[in-house]
């Protein structure tokens, strides 16, 4: 079986940057899930601001690299 996505450039192109780097926002979000459960798991000396602060560090500098 085979997909097949198209896109109408440069009308759709934030749509085609998504699409291209899916692999990496999912890749991106299991890091994050993996963190999370480690933490749950095992407790941690971060803060739940720190946390946060992080996660919302690894998500800007993804989309800086999407975007770039």
């Amino acid at each position: 079986m085979k997909a097949t996505l198209e896109f109408q450039l440069p009308e759709e192109r934030d749509e085609h940057i998504r699409a291209v780097h899916a692999a990496d926002a999912w890749a991106l979000l299991d890091d994050i899930d993996q963190e999370l459960r480690r933490i749950l798991k095992y407790g941690s000396e971060i803060t739940r601001d720190q946390l946060a602060e992080e996660i919302r560090s690894q998500i800007n500098e993804l989309c800086q690299r999407i975007t770039s």
